[in-house]
């Protein structure tokens, strides 16, 4: 199947998260994301904390109960409130922002995971299947996970759920900067694909008509000088690099 149809299949399908929708603070960047034709997501997660119920010693995700969810800080008297009917060992999770997006050329990840691990996060990564289905996952290691209690009955203070809570509610701040990092970065190599492209066309022109162009080109300011090369790439004294990420160590 090809990548436009793929896109467009994916775009039409119900979406089957617990939810049932894209979480608000990802709305701009994902509607973004999927406007450009070598982009589409798969699945996202803005970033949640939660509080499960292991009904079961192993800790899995079957044996789990949702005791309280909120993508948004969380007050701690909410928290406390949800303690109240559990039976089994309850754990409180800050989970940050996920998203999956499938990318129509491996180029096209790589500009994408520069965006990302600029914005901080840092372990996003890009898998190849084994029929050419390129993805990235936009990820990070800002999570939290703190056991609050066994056979129903709770181990923490109240002064440690407190601090619990601001420090759950301090990762959420930083991962909600994260996400608009993500979109700035996002938005500006939109931008540079742009002038390439614009850039690219004129250098088509001149090299078809170099003496109209010559012509036009003397009745106007040019703020921008550039060199046209036979291989479709440009020089200029500005730089137009597409890749203005600085990743970090």
């Amino acid at each position: 199947m090809n990548f436009v149809k793929q896109k467009t299949e994916r775009l039409q399908h119900v979406d089957l998260s617990r939810k049932g929708s894209v979480d608000e603070a990802l709305h701009e960047v994902v509607n973004l994301i999927n406007s450009l034709p070598m982009y589409f997501t798969t699945s996202s997660c803005s970033g949640r904390t939660i509080l499960v119920e292991n009904l079961e010693k192993k800790v899995q995700k079957k044996g789990c109960k949702w005791l309280y969810v909120s993508h948004d800080p969380v007050v701690e008297t909410d928290i406390e409130n949800a303690l109240k009917e559990l039976i089994g060992e309850a754990v409180l999770k800050f989970e940050p922002m996920v998203m999956h997006i499938q990318c129509q050329a491996l180029d096209d990840a790589q500009r994408m995971h520069q965006a990302a691990v600029a914005a901080g996060f840092r372990n996003s990564g890009i898998t190849v299947g084994l029929k050419g289905k390129i993805m990235i996952a936009v990820r990070s290691t800002h999570s939290l996970e703190a056991p609050l209690s066994d056979e129903g009955k709770i181990l923490v203070s109240q002064e440690y759920l407190k601090y619990l809570t601001v420090s759950a509610n301090g990762k959420m701040q930083e991962n909600f900067a994260r996400i608009h990092r993500f979109h700035e970065n996002v938005k500006l190599f939109v931008k540079q694909l742009s002038i390439s492209s614009s850039v690219e066309v004129d250098c088509r022109k001149k090299r078809k008509n170099p003496a109209k162009v010559k012509k036009a080109e003397a009745n106007k300011d040019v703020d921008i000088p550039i060199n046209c090369t036979d291989n479709n790439t440009f020089n200029s004294d500005g730089d137009m690099s597409l890749f203005l990420f600085d990743t970090p160590s």
